[in-house]
């Protein structure tokens, strides 16, 4: 079993140079303004795409806050985002998600800028969160479980395979 620390660098290592370095200083810089949130890691193989989901539950569907690191762009996702559609003057969420929207992060410092802040704080306040400042969040990955998951699906789908032959069955 891997560390998740280990693991998490290993998957930044996956990515072009710049990319795995934004990714790097976003997640410090989110895990500095959600101290006690468990990072809940998934990396999605067909998208090669890492998500980092900050949960106060530990499950990912609970974040308040995701990063997504993919080959072309860095995003960060807000959930309930049609709900923060008053804190966000600027029309910065993109997509037409019914729970989760995103904004796109060129760079470390898109974080402090005032639009995107006041996202954040809305989502923070909206999500009813008391942060502890210096609390410690613990970081799962769930990585192989999720690669588990797809091995199954993907065995599944195949012609002749015994799940689908049960399905047949019935």
């Amino acid at each position: 079993m891997t560390n998740p620390e280990t693991q998490l660098t290993a998957l930044f290592a996956r990515y072009a140079p710049p990319l795995a370095r934004l990714g790097k200083a976003l997640r410090t810089r989110l895990r500095a303004r959600l101290p006690g949130l468990t990072e809940v890691v998934y990396f999605y193989e067909r998208q090669h795409s890492l998500v980092i989901a900050y949960s106060p539950s530990g499950r990912g569907h609970d974040a308040v806050y995701s990063l997504a690191v993919a080959p072309q762009q860095v995003k960060l996702f807000l959930a309930r985002s049609p709900l923060l559609a008053q804190a966000d003057p600027g029309h910065l969420l993109q997509g037409s998600g019914k729970l989760v929207r995103y904004v796109p992060i060129a760079a470390a410092r898109d974080l402090d800028r005032g639009p995107v802040r006041a996202l954040l704080d809305a989502a923070i306040a909206h999500a009813q969160l008391r942060l502890e400042p210096g609390a410690r969040g613990a970081v799962q990955s769930r990585v192989a479980a999720q690669q588990q998951r797809a091995a199954r699906a993907r065995s599944a789908s195949r012609p002749g395979s015994p799940s689908r032959a049960k399905k047949k069955q019935r």
